[in-house]
């Protein structure tokens, strides 16, 4: 099993935003980075499934489904995603609302609401943040929706394609400025609610053991993204808490 740890705690409390600390390979007793993340849901259920998605090879000319991930049981009924969100009796699969070209190959990882931990001891902490703008899923049922990923497809994407922190951070930029990013706690457009209209993660890796910051918000007019990326010196402690931290890059 991969030394590097990853600390999530899923729970349902009065919170209603995620919260994480993450401590550098050289801040910790074990030489490894760690990343941990609360799962605060606020009254709302939540899905609590963890989800071992296996490593995959595709064959030429596959494309990666992007989904509006829910909530509530189920957060994904899919035949293209990991077994456990298969369809059951009485289920109808989700409705992608954009494909991708997909990789030959896919990495095994764990999976909640977002990406945690690949093979490789890529990990993922999240908490949603404040922006000035809004975006929102391009749904049948949002005609005003013009966006095409959440920070849920983000994540499992980077854990999928990704080794590195590096590559996990450039790879979530650049898919959410092409497809458009939004945020499942934007509300409606006659009242954003801007104090979740964004997202914050930190990511770290087993090797070479470095830890970054993420930030993203939906681009003017509700489309595209705007994102930036910093890495953290490897004897710092970070705490996000629904707020960007990156200040100057």
């Amino acid at each position: 099993m991969n030394p590097l740890l990853l600390s999530i705690g899923a729970f349902l409390s009065l919170g209603e935003a995620c919260t994480i600390i993450a401590v550098g390979k050289d801040a910790s007793a074990t030489g490894f980075p760690m990343v941990s993340h609360s799962d605060d849901s606020g009254p709302s259920t939540t899905d609590v499934r963890l989800v071992r998605v296996p490593r995959r090879q595709w064959p030429k000319g596959s494309v990666r489904k992007l989904y509006e991930w829910r909530i509530p049981y189920p957060r994904m009924v899919s035949s293209d995603m990991a077994p456990e969100y298969h369809p059951q009796v009485g289920q109808q699969e989700f409705e992608a609302i954009a494909e991708i070209p997909q990789v030959e190959e896919t990495w095994g990882y764990w999976d909640t609401e977002y990406g945690m931990q690949n093979e490789w001891g890529l990990s993922i902490g999240e908490s949603t943040a404040t922006a000035m703008t809004a975006g929102w899923a391009a749904t049948k049922d949002k005609p005003w929706g013009h966006n095409r990923v959440g920070i849920e497809d983000l994540t499992k994407l980077a854990l999928e394609r990704c080794k590195t922190a590096r590559c996990a951070v450039q790879t979530m930029g650049d898919v959410a400025v092409q497809q458009g990013f939004y945020s499942a706690d934007t509300g409606s457009p006659d009242a954003p609610a801007y104090g979740g209209s964004s997202e914050a993660l930190v990511v770290v890796d087993a090797e070479p053991g470095d830890m970054w910051v993420f930030n993203v918000l939906t681009g003017k007019k509700n489309a595209s993204a705007i994102w930036a990326a910093q890495r953290l010196p490897s004897d710092h402690v970070a705490a996000v808490g629904n707020s960007f931290t990156i200040r100057s890059l």
